[in-house]
């Protein structure tokens, strides 16, 4: 079932999406990049495409050892191999369809937008913050999910737009578009919080509940069938793994519990945690914040030296055990400190780092070190003035990126503010729609020690949609006002 759109109604999202493929496809042909996960991404779907299915064995190997899907569902991957098995393997062409999926997507939202506001400039509005947003842009330069995770995203406002447009949850698209999300990052399921909120919205508490278990029924029958899949081929868990190692072993759950009870920063996590991911122990940084005196840091130091002689290879479990017994101790001594502060903090860092990139080509050279890096996200003003002169034009554009942030979480800010109020009529379901997927991630992010900026990023579309049509309504409020009599 999909919205009846006339075809003159097209014209404007057509010119949208252009606007927002252009620059996305300048990003990935000028600065084309990989990214950290590409490894395990491209593994998977050269597999796919030799006939091997979703594996993250040697696709040089004859083994064909099946696999959950690498550190996510296997969307992503499957996308790739079959852009792959129709452009002669080129990751140009992944990169350019990836922008216009997005694009697409998008023009979507701005048909949508159009139909329920009745109102051709602020659908126009939207389509071009959210094409030209510095925080969404760049991501289709890497072969990584960002780009797919946002325009997934993008398609669920849409659907959810079209929606409100129709006064009843449409289930299928819904369904669909929600399914299509947790298969590129599993994440995605969080979208279905802004689905909650609405429904609940068009509906009766009983038939809202109704039609939120059809979309959920729905979007669980590919779910399903990729569980039933991972029963058959004998895995040995139907869960996602915490942790993508090179041999696809477990991951070493007592190491990164103990990195639970002091990581609240996105500069502490790659140091520690990074390497262990490749097996290369002795590029582990620890920052020294981390200990609570010397006694641990010197217990901590002695098990990474032991670590050290097991380079290449999984860590061994007595080395795994000790660190969980650390992280049992911490926990035991500061709870509070544990289970509420730090996710408090790390909430914090998620939303108050200045120096994320974004997707630009804005990160700091691999050369920089760990500790340069922490002070620089702590504000050390001389440190941050020293690297800007160093690298004036990453600086510049981290400035850029965080200067909209900034300016974008403000607008969202004051447009929640004025929800409370009526002076937003329509729009303010939009302010309710963003909150709830903005809080959704935030809590999930900071519980489960996910401390990146870049995961923010899936958040922001529904802001900058709720942020447009609150200004919109306001000055439709001012242009509606009567004029003051004579």
């Amino acid at each position: 079932m999909t919205a009846a759109v006339p075809a003159a109604d097209w014209r404007l999202p057509a010119a949208v999406a252009l606007v927002a493929f252009l620059p996305r496809a300048a990003a990935a042909l000028l600065w084309p990049a990989g990214g950290g996960d590409w490894e395990i991404y491209g593994t998977v779907a050269e597999n796919i495409l030799a006939g091997c299915g979703v594996s993250l064995s040697d696709p040089a190997g004859s083994a064909c050892r099946p696999h959950f899907g690498g550190n996510s569902l296997p969307g992503y991957p499957a996308f790739v191999a079959a852009v792959w098995s129709l452009s002669g393997h080129s990751d140009v062409a992944v990169r350019l369809v990836q922008a216009a999926c997005y694009a697409g997507a998008l023009a979507w939202l701005v048909a949508a937008v159009r139909r329920a506001v009745g109102s051709p400039a602020a659908a126009l509005a939207v389509g071009l913050v959210m094409a030209l947003s510095p925080l969404q842009v760049a991501w289709p330069r890497f072969t990584q999910t960002e780009t797919l995770a946002l325009a997934t995203t993008v398609w669920v406002l849409a659907e959810l737009t079209w929606s409100l447009h129709q006064g009843r949850l449409r289930l299928l698209p819904l369904a669909v578009a929600l399914a299509v999300a947790v298969f590129i990052r599993l994440d995605g399921v969080l979208l279905t919080v802004p689905v909650a909120v609405l429904a609940f919205h068009l509906h009766r508490p009983v038939q809202a509940v109704r039609r939120g278990i059809v979309v959920a029924l729905l979007m669980a029958v590919p779910l399903a069938g990729w569980t039933a899949r991972n029963v058959a081929v004998g895995l040995p868990s139907v869960l996602p793994p915490t942790m993508v190692t090179p041999d696809g072993g477990p991951a070493p759950r007592g190491y990164m519990a103990w990195g639970d009870t002091w990581v609240t920063e996105e500069y502490q996590r790659p140091g520690y945690l990074w390497p262990v991911t490749r097996f290369v122990y002795d590029a582990i940084a620890v920052d020294p914040a981390a200990y609570d005196d010397a006694a641990e840091a010197d217990r901590v130091a002695a098990l990474l030296a032991e670590l050290k002689t097991h380079q290449g290879r999984p860590i061994p479990p007595h080395i795994d055990a000790a660190f969980a017994a650390l992280a049992a101790e911490r926990a035991a001594r500061a709870p509070w400190r544990t289970h509420v502060g730090n996710p408090l903090k790390r909430a914090a860092a998620l939303w108050s780092n200045p120096f994320a990139s974004f997707g630009w080509p804005s990160e700091l050279p691999g050369t920089v070190a760990a500790d340069m890096r922490l002070d620089i996200a702590r504000g050390d003003v001389a440190t941050v003035l020293d690297a800007a002169r160093q690298y004036p034009g990453k600086a510049a554009a981290k400035a850029m990126t965080a200067g909209y942030r900034v300016a974008l979480m403000l607008a969202a800010l004051g447009a929640l503010a004025l929800a409370f109020t009526t002076r937003l009529g329509p729009a303010r379901i939009f302010v309710w729609l963003a909150l709830s997927h903005v809080l959704a991630r935030t809590v999930l992010l900071a519980l489960t020690n996910n401390v990146e900026t870049r995961y923010t990023v899936e958040a922001v579309p529904a802001m900058e949609l709720a942020v447009v049509l609150a200004l919109w309504s306001l000055r439709r409020g001012r242009l509606e006002r009567p004029a003051p009599a004579a």
